[in-house]
Order: structure tokens, then sequence, then C-alpha cells
């Protein structure tokens, strides 16, 4: 099984808070703990929250942890499974491709 990328990293700053910030990447995921809310409190800041999120979507094996575009690993295992269901797989990883490159378009110009 290929570990490739299916889609970039989105375009990072250095300025975002999972950058700057020690906290994304935690022992215990529970939704509502009080490190998961404030990272992502954090994360629903951020310019590339959307970009995050979906590039987190499209590329499972390089997200197992932490906090990705303001979700925990269960609810991005979860949103998989249920997009898979929906879309199938092929459908599902155009669908991401295509959303993904939507928010990177949709990225202020100092971050894209």
């Amino acid at each position: 099984m290929s570990h490739q990328r299916d889609l970039p990293m989105p375009p990072l700053t250095g300025d975002e808070p999972c950058t700057t910030t020690y906290g994304f990447f935690l022992d215990n995921y529970d939704q509502h703990s009080g490190d998961v809310v404030a990272a992502s409190t954090m994360c629903r800041r951020c310019p590339l929250v959307r970009a995050c999120f979906i590039w987190a979507l499209a590329n499972p094996t390089l997200s197992t942890d932490g906090i990705w575009g303001a979700t925990t690993p269960w609810q991005r295992k979860q949103l998989r499974k249920e997009l898979r269901h929906r879309l199938g797989s092929q459908s599902m990883k155009r669908a991401l491709r295509s959303e993904y490159a939507r928010a990177v378009a949709a990225l202020p110009r100092s971050t894209a």
C-alpha cells in the first residue's frame, strides 16, 4: 500500500497556531477535554482551517494523530467512513481534491 500523499500540505506561513504553539499532538483526544477544545478553537481561527481539514481527510496515513482542521483523529476517521459510504472511495478522493483546490484558491494572498 502506498503512503504517498494525495494532496500537498496547505501553504504554511509559519504564523499558524499549530506552528507556533505546542498542544496539537496530545495523549488524549477526548473532544471535551480542555486541551482538545483549546487546540480546536485555535484551529478555527486560522485562515488555513478548511484546507488543513480537507488535507487531513485526504491523507489518513499522515494524519493519524493530532488536531488537524479543528478535528480529532476519531472525528476524521468517522467522517472518512461516512464519506466513503455515501460517495465511494474514488468519488470521495475526487471530491476531496476538488474541495482542497477551492480551499487553497480562497486563501488570502499572503497565505496562498
